[in-house]
């Protein structure tokens, strides 16, 4: 059967679902779905081009459980220990995942999640070559809508390869199956090495730096969040040198639009179209208002809900600082989760924060202070700066306070990466690679470990997800299986 490769453009969410007798009798090969074109057509001017940059973003948005949204920013919460599986009928699979272990077979959210990001990958790289001949009434459009999609692009491969390669390692050959160009078929090719897949998300986050649209809106991405996501890449690379000056340019450079919201709780406004043009989010995708296929929806325990051990660190966690003691959080957490009810950064408008000022501020903190191996000034204050905003006091007493110069290094580590789960608990599962990337540092089994903070993390192969065996088998199986998955 020959293979047809369609581009979809949903413009509303109203589709008739009527056949004709003759349609219905016609040979599949040759039946087109409606409201549909031929990729190699799709493409052919100014507009139609911003129709299929609208599919590339439509990528990221939330549908159901197994459909990859918002799965792939629950599992990390589950393998973390922030979250606990709810009443999602995949029972084996979050098992795996809460218990450290996850399972390679007879999965939805892995594989969902897997192919959802590799969908988005494709989309991108039919927009690149297809658009490439067509001649735009406004040429300079058509290098932003090249370097928005770049940015998304980079995005996909970095979400991709956090969970399904070494993301931990430049030296792994564990890397994804990269592709750069469009995929008509399921054929797959062998993976490449971590540095390789690092490059391709660099060099398209320079170009999204170069090219990309200061603003249009904050659900685009643009000049900000390419540079910001460019430090976050830097970090995890263990470049914290490049990772903390790219961090600074982002704070001290991008003027009004991106600067942290005044309080906490208003970047969370859920009850106006307005949280999207809020001065913290530097790139968000817009939800479904209404629609229950959101993570208001999954985090009221369908899918998920907060541990009791995340709630009572939250409340009652404290760091001895010099006889100081400081509580780890203020009421940032109590104000957004309750054990049985829907996390409230989630309502109406359902918005996935990709990234926002607040993580860059806490990029800053540890970057700076791995880079020169001591607490900085500029550490301490981007640090401080998130905490005061929570409504920290600097009185220099107990309770909800800055952490002092007075704090040691390692101390310093930890409380950042405390800070960063108080302050983006389920939101991209954050914690969970903090927690990975801390034991690499310190080298896997000495220092720091995973195992110290979720006890039933004790390998570090499974520090990472298989590649569900049903993807393999699909594309031949020359897609090396992650170490510890290959006899299941």
């Amino acid at each position: 059967m020959k293979t047809i490769k369609f581009i979809y453009i949903s413009i509303v969410s109203l589709a008739t679902a009527c056949l004709t007798s003759c349609e219905l009798a016609q040979d599949i090969d040759e039946y087109e779905p409606l409201f549909a074109l031929n990729a190699f057509e799709a493409i052919v001017d100014d507009a139609s081009a911003e129709l299929a940059l609208s599919g590339i973003y439509s990528g990221f948005r939330q549908r159901s459980t197994s459909s990859g949204n918002p799965d792939i920013y629950l599992i990390p919460g589950f393998l973390s220990g922030l979250a606990d599986p709810g009443r999602a009928p995949f029972n084996e699979e979050n098992t795996g995942y809460k218990n450290n272990d996850p399972i390679p077979s007879r999965t939805r959210s892995n594989l969902g999640a897997y192919t959802r990001m590799y969908d988005i990958v494709n989309r991108c790289n039919w927009l690149f070559q297809e658009i490439a001949d067509v001649t735009f009434d406004n040429p300079s459009r058509k290098s932003e809508i090249i370097a928005e999609a770049k940015a998304v692009r980079a995005t996909a491969y970095f979400y991709l390869l956090r969970l399904w390669g070494q993301f931990y390692d430049v030296n792994s050959t564990y890397g994804l199956d990269l592709r750069t160009t469009p995929s008509l078929t399921n054929e797959a090719f062998p993976r490449t090495g971590v540095a390789a897949v690092y490059e391709l998300i660099i060099a398209d986050l320079d170009e999204a730096i170069s090219n990309a649209p200061d603003l249009r809106t904050k659900y685009f991405t643009n000049k900000t969040y390419a540079k910001a996501l460019k430090a976050k890449v830097m970090l995890y690379q263990g470049n914290y040198a490049e990772a903390s000056s790219l961090a600074q340019d982002v704070i001290n450079n991008s003027g009004g639009n991106f600067d942290l919201a005044l309080t906490f709780g208003e970047i969370f406004d859920n009850t106006s179209p307005g949280l999207f043009d809020s001065s913290e989010v530097i790139f968000g995708t817009k939800g479904e208002p209404g629609a229950g296929v959101g993570l208001f929806n999954f985090w009221r325990g369908f899918a998920s809900t907060p541990t009791f051990s995340y709630i009572d660190m939250a409340a009652n966690g404290t760091i001895n600082i010099g006889g100081q003691v400081i509580n780890y959080d203020g009421a940032r957490v109590a104000s957004n989760f309750a054990l049985g009810a829907p996390v409230e950064k989630y309502g109406n408008y359902e918005m996935i924060y990709h990234l926002r000022m607040a993580e860059v501020y806490l990029i800053l903190a540890e970057a700076d202070a791995r880079a020169n191996n001591s607490v900085t000034t500029t550490a301490l204050d981007a640090l401080n700066a998130v905490r005061i905003r929570a409504g920290a006091i600097t009185t220099g007493g107990d309770g909800f306070e800055t952490y002092p110069a007075t704090i040691s290094f390692d101390q310093f580590l930890e409380v950042v990466r405390i800070e960063k789960m108080m302050e983006l608990g389920a939101e991209q599962g954050e914690e969970w690679f903090d927690l990975v990337r801390y034991d690499y540092a310190d080298g896997f089994g000495s220092g720091f470990q995973v195992s110290d903070i979720k006890a039933s993390a004790t390998d570090s192969d499974k520090f990472i997800l298989p590649i569900a065996n049903e993807s393999r088998l699909a594309g031949g199986d020359v897609v090396e299986q992650n170490p510890g998955y290959d006899g299941n």
